[in-house]
C-alpha cells in the first residue's frame, strides 16, 4: 500500500477505469495498444500527479488502474485521457477509425 504525501494530506486513491468502444466494436490491437501506452507516458509527464498503475486491454475496452490525487476530479482525468489518446488516433489512423466509433461517452470508474 504506497500513501502519497502532499503539504495537505496523504492519500491513497486508486480507481478502476474501463473505457469502451462505441457500440463495443473491436478496433483494438496491439499497434493502437502501443500508442496508447505511450500517449499515457506524456500525460504522466504533463500532470504528474496522475499515476497509472496498470493498463490492459482487450479488442473493445481499456482497463486502467490510476492514482488520482483528491484535488482532481475522476471526471476530468478520465476527459484527459479520452481527448490525448483519441486525437493523434482520429487524425492519423484507418478511415474505419472514425471520431464516433473510438471511445464512447460513458466510463466506468470504481
Amino acid at each position: 500500500m504506497e500513501l502519497i504525501h502532499l503539504s495537505h494530506c496523504v492519500y491513497q486513491c486508486d480507481y478502476h477505469v474501463v473505457l469502451v468502444t462505441k457500440y463495443r466494436r473491436a478496433i483494438f490491437n496491439e499497434g493502437i495498444f502501443v500508442y496508447i501506452s505511450k500517449k499515457l507516458v506524456e500525460i504522466t509527464e504533463h500532470y504528474p500527479m496522475i499515476r497509472f498503475k496498470a493498463v490492459n486491454h482487450d479488442k473493445d475496452h481499456i482497463h486502467y488502474l490510476v492514482s488520482i490525487p483528491p484535488t482532481m476530479a475522476v471526471g476530468k482525468v478520465i476527459g484527459i485521457v479520452k481527448q490525448n489518446t483519441s486525437r493523434e488516433l482520429k487524425c492519423s489512423r484507418s478511415r474505419s477509425l472514425t471520431a464516433s466509433s473510438l471511445i464512447s461517452v460513458s466510463a466506468y470508474a470504481a
